[in-house]
């Protein structure tokens, strides 16, 4: 598959999952979301991930997301919270739907219930099952 045809593939699924997700409150919480998605609710593996900081990171799924920002299909809100800022994602209304279904309902649905547990049960779940060496910072 092509460099351009992989990128429209990654940007229509976050797209179709936006569309899912009204939205989600931080970079870390995102990335977790979609690595489980695909190592769990057996989504396709769209984004490759690298061991990091907080766990699981995908480079790709990153320079998407700004890529989709820059061109307005993904809106990124700031809130602060004393020194630290939460970035926040939604699908902007002018965001193009994409025809392909790259996840079912049934998934979907599990995807949400996750987005809405606390980034830091995520955190400690991923790290217990996917990297039991480390602890969380």
């Amino acid at each position: 598959m092509s460099e351009d045809r992989i990128g429209q593939s990654r940007k229509d699924f976050l797209r179709e999952m936006f569309s899912g997700i009204p939205d989600i409150k931080g970079r870390t919480k995102l990335q977790k979301i979609v690595f489980l998605g695909q190592e769990e609710l057996g989504l396709d593996k769209q984004f490759d991930y690298d061991e990091y900081h907080y766990g699981p990171y995908s480079q790709e799924l990153t320079d998407t997301l700004d890529e989709m920002v820059f061109e307005g299909d993904i809106i990124e809100d700031c809130e602060t919270h004393g020194e630290y800022i939460t970035y926040c994602y939604r699908l902007s209304d002018s965001a193009v739907s994409s025809e392909s279904k790259q996840i079912p309902s049934s998934t979907m649905m599990k995807l949400a219930k996750l987005a809405k547990l606390p980034r830091a049960r995520i955190i400690d779940y991923v790290y217990r099952k996917y990297l039991p060496h480390r602890t969380p910072s």
